[in-house]
This record gives structure tokens, sequence and C-alpha cells, in this order.
């Protein structure tokens, strides 16, 4: 997640403990989680093809709205929010909008780094340096499901050719250990220069892999 798209859980999410005990809060878990995001689970360069669902909740639970993006690689996507507005597809620089995920596309406005895979790996290392907060809570179950959760809190740092921006958020991670994948993923305390108080909104995404998944540029 290297775009600031990304806290009170959403409701009726059941989230209980199993038997391992979670790791201690020494070097170990730090060490760990630095390497899933250096070509590991936590690595959006080495996450296959995918899509997932962004469920967006106020701090009472209310829901805001809900995004719906797919993944082909980290600089080809397609995202829009569920009933609002258009999709917009994005294949290295390039941005195309449409009223729905399948188009029909029109090209779009130009904001995006020229070299935006060279972008996306800087703001990863940074991430990795900034990490803090680590936390390796061992297996939980949510829903039926059993995966190991993860959390921490990470931030960009500010970018003198974006006026200085920065963003971070705290990051809880539920990996699925048999496949090595993210199947879910939330956010909250969003922080950034562009917002005076912390935002404790929470983002849940839920993640389905498609291999079949292959986004090319409009005709």
């Amino acid at each position: 997640m290297l775009m600031p798209l990304v806290r009170a859980a959403v409701a009726g999410l059941m989230i209980l403990p199993l038997s391992r005990p979670a790791q201690a809060l020494d070097d170990t878990c730090p060490n760990l989680i630095t390497a899933m995001m250096q070509g590991g689970a936590l690595d959006p360069f080495e996450r296959p093809p995918h899509r997932f669902t962004n469920t967006v909740t106020a701090p009472d639970g209310t829901v805001r709205y809900v995004f719906h993006t797919v993944w082909d690689t980290p600089a080809r996507s397609i995202s829009g929010i569920e009933g609002s507005g258009p999709f917009t597809l994005v294949i290295d620089s390039d941005s195309w909008t449409g009223p729905g995920p399948d188009g029909p596309w029109t090209a779009a406005p130009n904001q995006l780094p020229p070299d935006r895979e060279a972008f996306q790996r800087k703001q990863l290392a940074q991430m990795v340096a900034n990490l803090s907060l680590a936390s390796c809570d061992g297996p939980v179950d949510i829903e039926g499901k059993t995966y190991d959760r993860y959390s921490y809190f990470t931030k960009t740092d500010p970018d003198d050719n974006m006026g200085g921006a920065w963003f971070g958020a705290l990051n809880i991670v539920y990996i699925d250990a048999e496949t090595e994948r993210v199947m879910r993923w939330e956010m909250t305390d969003f922080v950034s220069s562009f917002a005076p108080e912390v935002n404790e909104d929470r983002h849940t995404q839920v993640f389905t892999y498609d291999p079949t998944i292959s986004l090319t540029r409009p005709r």
C-alpha cells in the first residue's frame, strides 16, 4: 500500500486469539515485519494479481463508503467508490476514467510521477526505515478463518517534490500462513502533512487473488 487510500472495528467482527503464544516485543518482531516488506507478504511488488474491497468506517462503526480495487501490479490498477462517481484505470504513469470497472475509458489529466515504480519503491523503503510499534500476535480467528496477525505503524518521509507531503498509518495485517498471502489489511490512525489531526476512520481491505487479472492500455 503505497498511497494514502489507506480505525473501531467493523460491526460484528469477532477476533479471538488462539492457543499459540504471541511473539515477544523484541527485535524479532520488527525484523520479521521488515523482512516481509522486502520480498515477502507485505511487499506489494511480490503480491500476485488480486482484488480487494475496502470498507471505510467511522470510529463509531458507521460505513462511510466502499472502495473496489483491482491490482494487476503496483503500477496497474482499477479503483472506484461503490455507487458513487467514476472508476479510474492507471497504467504506469497514465490514467483514464470510466463509469465502471469495465470502462469505457477516457484519458484523464496525468498527475503521477513519470517513473512511478521508482517513486513507489522509494516510499516503500521509507516505510521500512520508519517502522515502529511492531507487534506479532500469532494466529487469530476471524469469522471462522485462522490468520497470523501483525501490526505496526509507519510513514513516508516529507517529499520535496510534493511540497513536503508525507503520510502514515497504523497497519493491522492478517496473513494466511499456508499461502503467505495477505488476506485482510486494516488501517487506522491516519496522519499526514495535509491533515491537522489524526484520522480515526478504519479502512478494512479484504483480498481475493485472481491470476487471470491482466490490465492493459485502452485502445
